[in-house]
């Protein structure tokens, strides 16, 4: 992936939340910013994925992470086919576009923007647009959806 991704460190003049007392508001602060756009996305070589593009934002879990997240983008007719989730549990959250997916039942359930689906571990899954959809995926070992506090 090495050569087409974009990183940089980013001088800040301004805090990124309001100054609070004994906060470091008066100096410069780094962060490290890179792109997860189009151009630095990669067409995975795997017959599950359809009309796919992949920017990674974490090390891989072969690399030993304890989880993964990237940027899906799904052309219209894309998919992902119908496979368990492996050793892992896993979250799609759909940031732009629609589609259909389905759980272990495999009936297919509309997903649009703002929606997002929890695969267990082992749990057969697929998803597939006609329009295009662009998809927040993150997978690891212990993760768990919000479930809220009520």
């Amino acid at each position: 992936m090495g050569s087409g991704r974009l990183v940089r460190a980013t001088r800040l003049r301004k805090p990124l939340l309001p100054c609070l007392p004994h906060s470091v508001c008066d100096k410069e602060v780094f962060v490290e910013r890179f792109s997860f756009d189009a151009d630095v996305a990669f067409t995975p070589r795997d017959e599950l994925l359809d009309s796919v593009t992949v920017a990674p934002l974490s090390a891989p879990i072969s690399e030993r992470s304890p989880f993964q997240a990237a940027v899906f983008r799904f052309a219209p007719g894309g998919r992902i086919a119908r496979h368990p989730a492996g050793s892992r549990p896993q979250i799609l959250a759909v940031l732009e576009g629609s589609g259909e997916v389905s759980g272990t039942s495999g009936v297919d359930e509309p997903i649009e923007a703002g929606e997002a689906v929890f695969w267990r571990e082992g749990e057969e899954h697929e998803l597939k647009t006609t329009g295009g959809l662009t998809a927040l995926i993150i997978e690891g070992r212990d993760l768990d959806r919000f479930r809220g506090s009520g």
